[in-house]
């Protein structure tokens, strides 16, 4: 094996483990796997944000939690965040669809829909609000 092959090798290895080298006096942007969205809500009205993806292959969640809200008192049913991680799958552009919504009522619109769309390219994944308000 020659040196330049072993060069490309120890590269495509750095690659794998997501490790990233940088020359002296150059700068590089980072990639970016994952993004994350932040949603008001409350759980205790019974009320949950749950999303769609269109076309699927592009993002997956990795992770889902709620923040509840910190108050002077503790109080319990004060609102907090609904927080979703995903990770970039393949590059390409798909549609994310939230609704916040009791998911045990049939046939009622949500009170609120959140649209994103998600952006995967060589620089990681974005997602960038279309449609609502926060």
């Amino acid at each position: 094996m020659n040196n330049t092959q072993k060069t490309s090798r120890f590269l495509i290895t750095l690659a794998v483990l997501g490790i990233t080298l940088f020359a002296p006096g150059c700068t590089q942007a980072r990639v970016k796997n994952t993004a994350v969205v932040e949603l008001e809500g409350n759980p205790s009205t019974g009320y949950t944000w749950v999303y769609t993806v269109s076309p699927q292959g592009i993002v997956r969640e990795v992770s889902n939690t709620y923040i509840a809200n910190q108050t002077e008192d503790n109080l319990v049913g004060s609102g907090g965040r609904f927080v979703f991680t995903f990770e970039a799958i393949a590059e390409g552009e798909a549609e994310v669809v939230f609704s916040y919504l009791r998911v045990w009522e049939e046939d009622v619109p949500p009170v609120r829909t959140v649209i994103y769309k998600a952006i995967v390219d060589g620089r990681g994944v974005e997602l960038a609000l279309l449609d609502g308000h926060l």
